[in-house]
């Protein structure tokens, strides 16, 4: 070979590997975009605020935990026996300490007598995690929790959030008296400031105010001159505000709290004592001006390590269960956005991607507004090291199933925005990695592999309006014909037992029958005992046998209180159609009713519009209250069933129905509180509120053998807190809450009908760790999620399958 040739060989060579180089290049570029993990989600919506302070929506919640990281955490020990273990995350230790600082109780202002007596449940010390970082690199210190919940609280934001640490178990000392220390007036109930009567604070010059957006749901609302309703209003004023919940706007669409609070129909419910005085306040002198945040019980220690003082008693693991969420913020950027022009300070942060400060797994990478968000790995978060090929990995710092395991596989999170339709069709297209089906769908996907569904804690029920005045209103003016049999419990009694569960569910695949107020999945002491359901004890299982008349036992058809509540159905025909005609006769002598008149009730039935299973189940609700009245004397009874409602758990209290259909559910693992949602109107809005006044009617249950009278409202507290039996063993509180129960739904102000069941499909690319769900740690969640393809291999999977996919 010449010398010629040989130049040119190697000028080849350099060539091809120049060449080589740049498509190498191009191919571990390609490489690094294909051979990660990505997980591809959709929403109707995207979120726009997952400021830790502020955010309101499910959707906003769910970016919120991607981008943070909780100071404790669930995950599986054992997922066989579905044995959960606490973790450490951004902090490394939680200690009760309240022995040690007796003197932070008086210091911060709790709800106990005698601090010298208590030895724990009120001062908690957190150790920090000391790896913890910013995205951008910058250490995480107690400083930085100590603005951060200065800044939650701070009384110039007034931010949505606080009122987690305001009020409620995990409720923080002194957090609400520095929350309003510059507001120099307080709004308070006409009760709560002392006063007798409405009269008696309007005698004394008082004001006395309605909460419009509450009560009557006027948030938004305009008066003639295009201003917007006040929240609280004087109830003598008679600016007339356009009613939002009405469609066509009409001249008497248009209302004032003059209005409202002189309607003979709530006037009496208005008064001290009645269902709707929460709705009703006074402005009271705040003796709490200037209170300073040195006077607030979260306060750091040292650079890795700060203290909470509980407003009121809190065990270990409940506290554990507050932390499991963060409230940290990055000061430099939380400052930069705060916006001081209006009566409000309010901040951009984490509104977008250059607003965002991420301390969580996975970073906001990009942003596009009604479109898409992605996130990826944050490389500064603590538990990631990299691995032999620089890629970013980390394994769990505790053992599941005996032993560490790859934790985060996910590499990426991808939401795109579509309805559902398109949702459905790109997930069967492999583009998406998880999909909702419709109730229609439950049965065509439950045997499939991919198919994950678990119960859940809501209880969807029947709940009345069965005050008279109220109900011949509606018989006048909201297209009700004879509601006013409603107030008679035979026949909410009659009503319930006419309901046949069994086939109702079948209207909607997935449902369950439901005969009480709390189904299967509520624990009264998992953090101890994973079996400790509360449906099954027996206390539980008693109270809904008596509710039914279920008789076991020698001589009877069941032998045992077991065999007898499993034998429940809640339908018994018979009886409701003897309990029918009771109704019939005790309501014509009373003078309500007419035998054999036509009974026509309205029910707020939907917030969105009336669906085909939504008609299902109305035509079937309709067979069973028409079978049980059949020879009572009743004539025939329409129920028909109204959708696109804005809120139809205050419309029904509020005299616009007389029959509402929703849910309640939440507290899985404390049932012991559970009745607040039914029985404290200062907590909650009371679906009965026009039925009862829970703060001032009283119960009487025997406990331990002794006959104890409290209001509805105080029972429903008695077991949290600074409750009278706050600190009762859980025997005791089993009692308690099992007789409430019964009581309650003793009433027939609610019939429960059936507890829903959550469901998803997970494309092939994807698998849960378990397929046993744990209310603590679900399936695993996406920490231990397994990746069967990754982008590449799932993007060639599916080619090889025609381009789509079958699940069936």
């Amino acid at each position: 070979m010449n010398k010629f040739m040989k130049k040119m060989l190697v000028l080849v060579i350099v060539i091809c590997l120049v060449v080589s180089f740049a498509v190498l290049a191009v191919a571990c570029k390609d490489k690094q975009q294909n051979d990660g993990y990505t997980y591809t989600s959709y929403s109707t919506a995207l979120a726009t605020n997952w400021n830790p302070h502020t955010w309101e929506t499910n959707a906003d919640q769910n970016i919120y935990y991607y981008l943070t990281t909780p100071l404790v955490d669930m995950s599986i020990k054992n997922s066989t026996t579905g044995e959960y273990q606490w973790v450490y995350e951004m902090a490394t230790d939680v200690k009760d300490v309240t022995a040690d600082h007796r003197d932070d109780l008086s210091k911060f202002g709790t709800d106990v007598k005698d601090a010298t007596k208590v030895s724990e449940g009120y001062v908690y010390e957190i150790s920090l995690n000391q790896n913890a970082k910013w995205e951008n690199g910058v250490k995480i210190t107690a400083d930085d929790y100590i603005y951060s919940m200065q800044q939650l609280l701070n009384p110039d934001m007034k931010n949505y959030r606080a009122n987690l640490y305001l009020s409620g178990e995990s409720a923080l000392a002194g957090a609400y008296e520095y929350y309003y220390s510059k507001d120099d007036v307080l709004y308070k109930t006409v009760q709560e400031a002392g006063y007798a009567s409405n009269d008696e604070a309007i005698a004394k010059g008082e004001t006395v105010y309605l909460d419009m957006w509450n009560f009557w749901g006027l948030y938004g609302a305009v008066d003639a001159n295009g201003n917007e309703c006040p929240q609280y209003v004087s109830i003598t004023d008679t600016t007339k505000y356009r009613d939002m919940a009405v469609e066509d706007g009409e001249p008497g669409d248009w209302i004032s709290a003059s209005d409202i609070y002189n309607d003979e129909s709530f006037n009496e419910k208005f008064q001290v004592g009645g269902g709707y005085a929460a709705y009703l306040c006074i402005i009271v002198k705040n003796e709490n001006m200037g209170y300073p945040y040195e006077n607030v019980g979260c306060y750091k220690v040292d650079d890795y390590t700060i203290r909470y003082v509980c407003k009121s008693y809190l065990d270990i693991n409940n506290f554990l269960v507050s932390l499991t969420s963060n409230w940290l913020v990055y000061k430099d950027l939380y400052e930069g956005l705060k916006d001081t022009s209006g009566s409000i300070v309010t901040t951009t942060y984490c509104t977008s991607k250059e607003t965002t400060m991420s301390y969580g797994v996975y970073k906001l990478d990009s942003f596009q507004e009604g479109k898409q968000m992605v996130m990826t790995q944050n490389p500064n978060w603590y538990g990631f090291t990299t691995d032999e090929d620089g890629k970013l990995i980390s394994y769990t710092n505790f053992n599941v199933d005996g032993g560490k395991v790859q934790q985060y596989q996910t590499t990426k999170i991808v939401i795109n925005v579509m309805d559902d339709a398109s949702a459905k069709q790109a997930f069967f297209k492999g583009e998406i990695s998880e999909y909702t089906p419709s109730a229609e769908e439950f049965n065509t996907y439950k045997f499939s592999d991919q198919f994950y569904s678990y119960d859940e804690t809501y209880t969807l029920s029947l709940f009345f309006n069965t005050n008279e005045d109220m109900l011949k209103e509606m018989d006048k003016s909201k297209g009700n014909t004879n509601s006013i049999v409603l107030s008679n419990i035979n026949f909410r009694n009659a009503f319930s037992l006419a309901v046949n569960r069994t086939e109702f569910v079948t209207a909607t695949p997935g449902y369950k029958p439901s005969y009480s107020l709390m189904s299967d999945v509520y624990y009264y002491d998992i953090f101890n005992d994973i079996s400790s359901v509360y449906r099954k004890t027996d206390v539980a299982m008693q109270a809904i046998v008596n509710m039914y008349g279920i008789e076991y036992g020698e001589g009877t058809a069941y032998p045992d209180l077991k065999t007898a509540y499993e034998s429940i159905t809640g339908y018994n025909l018979t009886e409701a159609k003897a309990l029918m005609k009771k109704a019939c006769e005790e309501l014509v002598a009373a003078g309500l009713y007419t035998a054999g008149q036509e009974i026509k009730i309205q029910m707020a039935w939907a917030a969105g519009a009336i669906s085909s299973d939504d008609n299902k189940q109305i035509t079937l609700i309709n067979n069973y209250i028409n079978a049980a009245a059949e020879d009572s004397g009743f004539g025939k009874i329409t129920l028909t069933g109204v959708g696109n409602l804005s809120n139809r758990y205050i419309v029904v209290p509020n005299g616009e129905y007389a029959i509402g259909y929703g849910a309640w559910g939440g507290a899985a693992l404390y049932p012991f509180r559970n009745f607040q949602v039914y029985m404290d109107p200062s907590q909650y809005d009371i679906n009965e509120a026009a039925n009862y006044d829970p703060t001032t009617e009283t119960l009487t249950l025997n406990i331990q053998g002794e006959d104890v009278t409290m209001t509805w409202q105080a029972w429903s507290n008695c077991m949290i807190g600074s409750g009278k039996y706050a600190a009762a063993s859980n025997e005791v509180k089993l009692e308690i809450t099992a007789k409430l129960e019964e009581a309650f739904l003793s009433t027939y102000y609610r019939i429960p009908l059936c507890t829903t069941v959550a469901s998803s499909l997970l494309s092939y690319q994807v698998s849960n760790y378990t397929d046993n769900y744990s209310e603590m740690y679900g399936f695993g969640g996406l920490r231990l999620m397994k990746y069967n393809y990754n982008d590449q291999q799932w993007a060639d999977f599916v080619k090889s399958e025609g381009g789509t996919l079958s699940y069936v």
